[in-house]
């Protein structure tokens, strides 16, 4: 019997430590907090630097086709290829943007040939009218199918070592605050926390300005930057800049300041064609990347905008009042909605009062 009552004690003291510890545990994990998906998205990364030979054979060849002088003798089959892009940009004109959102998808330029058959015959642009897009698109793509070789063989070496020397510098002195920039402009710029990734496609050449967004198929941003153009500390704006011009099509809900500005100008009456409207929410654009930049990376860089030939300088009328009341908000000494008003405000005043050209 003592010994029946000595195990059964035993075994209830066992049962009891073993409840004690399950509670213990339990309540562990009830004190644990649960992931927050804002902390998460926080962490990702932003942008994905890619390098894509037929992107950077695309805009090389973009760049002599936008320039009035022959293309330099630079491979044999060259100066066809360039003659090529110039007749579809007088034929496709913003069209064009159909052919680069299916090349970012490719690898080679048979696999565009194949997937510009695929295209619709006509497409509509954004200013409502019909272009006729699939025989030119398969016209450019069996032209840079026969020029890829010579491309690979005699330029490409050349230009995948400048563009992957840029993507290192970008790993090294850009990586470590990119989440401390995207954090700040998206806080300042009044955008929600997207969770998107902005592609951003690294080539040695490009035409001006040396920097461009375009929509893809499912309406997400992709970026195209010129290594030639952007170089040093003007390589992160750029990647800030066309970055901001890709997230903002994922966030346009309210407190969207490029948005709100926009609205308020409509609103104010002055028509979509107008200076203010089409160039006052994107000259907020060069302030914040050249500014986040200043602040966060390097103080002594040199704002893109800055300069004679400068955005600043061609839109002075906007700039004058754009740069101070932004400045002084990322200053702490105004409010983001007091910012917002005086800009559109001022963006108002200049329109109708200097009778401000139409945007082209």
């Amino acid at each position: 019997m003592r010994k029946m009552r000595r195990l059964m004690t035993a075994t209830f003291q066992c049962l009891r430590l073993i409840i004690a510890l399950l509670f213990l545990s339990s309540f562990a994990f009830s004190q644990t907090p649960a992931a927050n998906p804002r902390e998460e998205n926080k962490r990702q990364k932003r942008i994905d630097v890619r390098i894509n030979h037929l992107i950077d054979l695309d805009y090389m060849v973009r760049k002599y086709a936008a320039s009035k002088s022959e293309a330099p003798n630079k491979v044999e089959g060259f100066e066809d290829l360039v003659n090529v892009v110039r007749q579809l940009q007088t034929e496709f004109g913003a069209g064009l943007a159909a052919i680069h959102s299916v090349l970012i998808t490719c690898k080679t330029a048979s696999e565009a040939v194949d997937k510009f058959s695929q295209l619709p015959e006509f497409i509509t642009t954004r200013k409502e009218t019909q272009v006729k897009i699939r025989e030119g698109a398969i016209r450019y793509g069996r032209a840079l199918n026969a020029f890829e070789p010579a491309f690979l063989k005699d330029i490409w070496p050349q230009h995948k070592l400048v563009v992957e020397r840029a993507a290192a510098y970008i790993t090294k002195d850009f990586e470590p605050k990119e989440q401390e920039c995207f954090d700040y402009l998206i806080k300042r710029l009044g955008m929600e926390d997207s969770v998107y990734q902005a592609p951003i496609y690294l080539v040695a050449e490009s035409p001006w300005p040396g920097g461009f967004t375009f929509w893809d198929r499912t309406r997400k941003g992709a970026c195209v930057i010129s290594v030639e153009v952007n170089q040093g500390s003007a390589l992160f704006e750029t990647i800030l800049h066309e970055a901001i011009h890709a997230l903002d099509i994922e966030t346009k809900g309210d407190g969207n300041t490029l948005a709100e500005i926009e609205r308020g100008l409509l609103k104010a009456g002055l028509s979509e064609s107008d200076l203010a409207v089409r160039h006052g929410p994107h000259l907020l654009v060069f302030i914040q990347s050249a500014e986040t930049v200043k602040r966060l990376i390097d103080p002594s860089h040199k704002a893109y905008g800055e300069g004679e030939k400068g955005v600043y300088a061609r839109l002075q009328a906007l700039s004058d009042i754009e740069l101070p009341v932004w400045i002084a908000y990322l200053d702490g000494k105004i409010t983001r909605e007091d910012a917002v008003n005086r800009i559109v405000e001022g963006l108002v005043k200049v329109s109708k009062e200097t009778k401000l050209p139409k945007s082209r």
